[in-house]
């Protein structure tokens, strides 16, 4: 299963799944062992006894995880472009060094930029 890490509002960890195939039969079956050829699972070992998730169940569980996907693609952006921490310390010695630890100074500009260019969606992330 893949997943993703991100800071919450609150600073907690916010993880949310990469949308696929094996992270939904990871969801839909927690400590399964598995492998599928030709669409078919060929090795189902499940501690727990319970049968493989149908394909319709995969799908839906596969659209479940791009809902969420799409919902933090602010995120994957804002990543992409944000300077490099180095940079950005750098931005913030010379902001104190000049006085402009504040909203005039090129750090907070600079990620202010980034972050109104792709802003948090509205709403809590689907479930």
């Amino acid at each position: 299963m893949a997943f993703r890490r991100v800071s919450g509002p609150d600073g907690s960890i916010v993880e949310y799944p990469i949308p696929g195939m094996d992270t939904a039969i990871g969801i839909l079956r927690p400590g399964v062992s598995w492998e599928i050829t030709n669409n078919k699972f060929t090795v189902w070992d499940d501690p727990e006894g319970r049968e493989p998730p149908t394909g319709e169940e995969i799908t839906a569980e596969v659209k479940r995880e791009e809902k969420i996907w799409w919902h933090y693609e602010y995120e994957r952006k804002r990543e992409k472009r944000y300077p490099l921490i180095t940079e950005q310390l750098d931005m913030l010695f010379h902001d104190i060094e000049k006085g402009e630890l504040d909203k005039t100074g090129s750090f907070y500009r600079a990620v202010k930029a980034i972050k109104e260019k792709y802003p948090k969606p509205d709403g809590p992330p689907p479930s």
